[in-house]
């Protein structure tokens, strides 16, 4: 198991967790679990969920991650991406 930021271009994963409440990135504690459930919520309507899976389209240092999820191409920003757990599966 491994953070999608960590997977290559070409490399696909299947989803087996979702943590995407890392909390605000603005420092505002008080706001952390509600900012959770809107990434989680963010996240599921771009078709992200335990169980699919992704291909990685590009992966490039500084720059969001560009993956192909239910047929179409997502950028997410890398903190995201680095919440997002998932199994290597051969592509």
């Amino acid at each position: 198991m491994a953070p999608l930021g960590m997977l290559g271009k070409g490399e696909v994963g299947e989803i087996v967790n979702l943590r995407a409440g890392g909390g605000c990135e603005h420092g505002h504690g008080r706001h952390h679990h509600a900012h959770g459930r809107e990434n989680g919520k963010r996240l599921a309507e771009m078709g992200f969920s335990v169980g699919q899976t992704i291909e990685i389209i590009e992966n490039s240092p500084g720059m969001p991650l560009l993956v192909r999820v239910h047929d179409s191409r997502v950028a997410i920003d890398r903190g995201v991406a680095m919440r997002i757990m998932v199994r290597r599966v051969a592509s």
